[in-house]
């Protein structure tokens, strides 16, 4: 890199939804913060001429954030992968793993990094690079979470590409549940959900709501579960007990006697239980099919919700617009970038942020 001046390139994830994959170039080292795969499933980023790494840091492990490592290699070299326990423990074998904080200071190859937790999934962090007047990346991020613990960021960042996923969306996690209770009460309904995101949420605010039929496939099963061990640093205060009673209460999905409220994996249809279960169900009258996240083109979820067969009611797991003011109050950066949005968005982000510069250009200046 020799004498290049610090910058950020925006390699995919910045003007339509897609992978994350961004190229941090500071005090001498690349570090590529995150290699996810869609949506849509099988869209990669286009690495070509990036060239060899220093390291890849994973901010969570949903798909769209590490996806995409089959293609380190030959052309991104095998650099370390810096990674929460909650994220290393299913990253494949033959990484170099090294260990992120979920909260606190570390240092990457010399740059001082903060992280704190992200309110979104297990493991998931935030990171503040000490370069360019700070640098703050937040991942996927949300301050509502009733599960996950959010660590809103403190230090200045004179630049902070933040997710802005819901654009313009400004409804509460509350409004979300009112929106979402008349399925619960009519049932049976099924939620087809990610087991290590919002699936286990939905069920908990389910569960702490008074309704105890709850059912759940063997992923959902295996993610509560790990809210005991390896996932237990990620849960917000107060939620361990209730977990653990969700955990307790929870029976298996019975696919001959839909009932009660059922959370199956995968979130879009395409792929686990909630595959099995769709092919079973989609076209009789019952369950109720619900989708609460992003319904990705080409997927059962859209076509279910296009042909009427299945509903869409968002469940909150990303921030909305007041929560993006308020964190750029925060920080206080000279220079926004809105990561997994569309660019129509561009305006209003930048009329809400205002004076802040907000950017979408392909490459940044630290």
């Amino acid at each position: 890199m020799g004498n290049e001046p610090d910058s950020l390139r925006l390699i995919s994830g910045v003007g339509a939804k897609g992978p994350a994959c961004f190229l941090l170039q500071a005090a001498g080292k690349r570090l590529l913060l995150d290699l996810g795969e869609g949506p849509p499933p099988g869209m990669l980023p286009d690495l070509d001429g990036i060239g060899p790494l220093d390291a890849l840091i994973l901010t969570h492990g949903h798909k769209d954030h590490v996806g995409g490592l089959s293609l380190l290699g030959e052309k991104l070299g095998q650099p370390p992968v810096y990674a929460t326990t909650s994220v290393a423990c299913a990253l494949p074998m033959n990484l170099n793993v090294r260990p992120l904080p979920s909260g606190g200071d570390t240092d990457v190859l010399g740059i001082a990094v903060t992280t704190g937790r992200n309110g979104h999934a297990p493991g998931g962090v935030w990171l503040h690079f000490s370069v360019g007047g700070g640098f703050l990346y937040t991942g996927d991020w949300s301050a509502e979470s009733i599960l996950y613990a959010y660590d809103p960021p403190a230090k200045p960042a004179a630049t902070a590409l933040v997710d802005c996923s819901y654009g313009g969306y400004d409804k509460p996690i509350a409004a979300c549940w009112i929106e979402l209770k008349p399925f619960v009460e009519r049932g049976p309904l099924l939620l087809p959900v990610p087991a290590n995101g919002r699936g286990p949420e939905i069920a908990l605010e389910i569960f702490r709501r008074g309704f105890t039929e709850i059912f759940v496939d063997e992923a959902m099963r295996d993610a509560l579960g790990r809210f005991a061990t390896t996932d237990r640093h990620s849960l917000r205060v107060g939620a361990a007990e209730d977990i653990a009673r969700l955990t307790a209460a929870a029976k298996p999905i019975d696919a001959a006697r839909p009932r009660g409220v059922m959370l199956a994996a995968s979130a879009d249809g395409s792929s686990g239980a909630t595959a099995r279960l769709l092919a079973q169900w989609q076209h009789t009258a019952e369950p109720a099919i619900v989708f609460t996240g992003y319904l990705t083109p080409g997927t059962p979820a859209e076509r279910l919700v296009k042909s009427g067969r299945g509903q869409f009611v968002r469940w909150n797991v990303h921030p909305r617009l007041s929560d993006v003011v308020v964190l750029a109050r925060a920080i206080k950066p000279q220079t926004v970038i809105p990561a997994f949005c569309d660019r129509a968005q561009l305006a209003l982000l930048a009329d809400k942020l205002a004076p802040v510069r907000v950017t979408m250009e392909r490459t940044v200046g630290l």
